[in-house]
């Protein structure tokens, strides 16, 4: 079973009416969907935004579901200036750019008493990733693969996007990926991490936001089908 994770109604809606849902169940007022996707059996959750939310939606799933990997999809803003509104972010791997114990001798990013900077998305999944936005997408938004930051901000502030570059050589930035991912490591879970590039992270996020986000759940929403249905 697989499972998929998304913080906005907007960006699990596309999924759902996709799925033959055979039950909902609500753990933790989250709501969890199971049934089939493309003949393959899943569960579909909105976590809400935010770290938090995000962790304890992947735990739930994780223990109340027989899943043997999760993806997580949704929006982001930009962060290396080349990307463009509408391009796809498939990750290689995802870092929280809020998290900073130096003065404990741990490097800007890592969480304390964890080994692992950044956590690794799984590079099975990430391929057929690649080659789904490719196959349903060519020639309409370019696919990226590279790192994802996640911190409980929306960033919109030009020198905190810097700093974001800067420090962890990010490609995009969101609220949710890096918390799940460390769950999934925590628990052995190969994770997977799509993002749809929603704003450019600066002054005009808001607007730009409020405009894509919808698309680019849509278009999320049919690559995962595409992967469900090429993955064994």
């Amino acid at each position: 079973m697989i499972g998929i994770i998304g913080a906005l109604s907007v960006e699990v809606e596309g999924l759902l009416t996709k799925m033959k849902i055979a039950d909902i169940n609500t753990i933790g007022g989250m709501v969890f969907y199971t049934g089939e996707i493309a003949d393959k059996k899943a569960v579909v959750a909105r976590c809400g935004v935010g770290k938090v939310n995000a962790a304890m939606c992947a735990q739930a799933m994780i223990v109340s579901f027989p899943v043997t990997a999760i993806i997580n999809l949704g929006a982001a803003g930009a962060i290396d200036n080349t990307l463009n509104i509408g391009d796809v972010v498939v990750a290689t791997d995802l870092v929280h750019h809020d998290v900073n114990a130096g003065s404990f001798g741990y490097l800007p990013g890592q969480v304390p008493g964890m080994d692992a900077l950044p956590f690794p998305a799984d590079e099975r999944i990430a391929k057929s990733a690649l080659s789904a936005y490719s196959a349903t997408f060519a020639g309409e938004a370019k696919v990226h693969h590279g790192r994802i930051a996640t911190g409980d901000q929306f960033i919109e502030d030009a020198d905190v996007k810097q700093h974001i570059s800067e420090e962890f050589a990010a490609l995009c930035v969101e609220m949710e990926g890096a918390a799940i991912a460390q769950v999934c490591y925590l628990n052995r879970i190969p994770f997977a991490a799509i993002r749809a590039i929603s704003d450019k992270a600066d002054g005009s996020a808001q607007a730009n936001f409020d405009e894509f986000v919808a698309q680019a759940a849509e278009n999320s929403a049919k690559v995962v089908e595409v992967m469900l249905g090429e993955m064994s």
